[in-house]
């Protein structure tokens, strides 16, 4: 699939499982807390269930994704629907702040070539409160992972970040408008169909997504 500028992305698929062993999570929990000058900062954070603040621009930067432009996209504002259609859009981490912004946290320096008019790009001199692994918190606002980071090289494709943005965009404008429709009928049989949920397109999945491409 391309983004809105013509430029290609990763094809649409879910994610495979995530690893949720004590090890996996300690890795990717240290990976992060690299983030920060002081590693032990974040680590204790999350140890103690806060959100932990790191700096973007050093191992990852995050666009800023508004919540609006997010549900249209995805047809639904249900935490299942929205986890489920960002892991068949994005195939990467998205954390999520409560009535406020998703963040899909991409690779580092993407802040330099991002095009996309509908977000901003968080990098350098930036900071994001990233929940621990688990998403357990203390309180209901804190933000959480709407769909996990599963490895430290398993970050967000910019484009395919840009191509969700401008589906919202899209349906927000008019939703009857042929790209809405054909968008929604892509996200519906990715998050149905076995072959494309193991990350092998079917043939009906292929004709879906040259039909999304068609119609914008």
């Amino acid at each position: 699939m391309s983004d809105p500028h013509g430029a290609p992305t990763r094809p649409y698929r879910l994610p495979r499982p995530a690893s949720s062993g004590p090890r996996a999570r300690k890795a990717i929990a240290g990976w992060l807390s690299l983030t920060a000058k002081d590693p032990d900062i974040p680590l204790r954070d999350w140890k103690e269930r806060r959100p932990a603040m790191l700096p973007t621009g050093r191992r990852f930067d995050a666009v800023k994704m508004h919540p609006n432009l997010v549900h249209a996209a995805l047809g639904s504002t249900a935490a299942d629907g929205v986890r489920a259609g960002l892991a068949a859009a994005l195939d990467g981490p998205v954390i999520c702040h409560p009535g406020v912004w998703y963040y899909a946290l991409v690779p580092p320096q993407t802040t330099e070539s991002w095009k996309s008019p509908h977000a901003a790009v968080l990098g350098r001199g930036a900071w994001l409160g990233v929940p621990r692994t688990e998403g357990v918190s203390r309180r209901v606002a804190d933000p959480y992972w709407a769909t996990p980071l599963e490895s430290p090289d398993r970050l967000c494709v910019p484009d395919a970040v840009a191509v969700i943005l401008h589906a919202g965009a899209v349906r927000l404008e008019d939703p009857a408008r042929p790209h809405a429709h054909a968008w929604r009928s892509l996200l519906d049989h990715l998050t149905t169909c076995p072959s494309c949920t193991s990350g092998d397109l079917c043939d009906e999945g292929a004709v879906l997504r040259r039909a999304e491409r068609a119609a914008r």
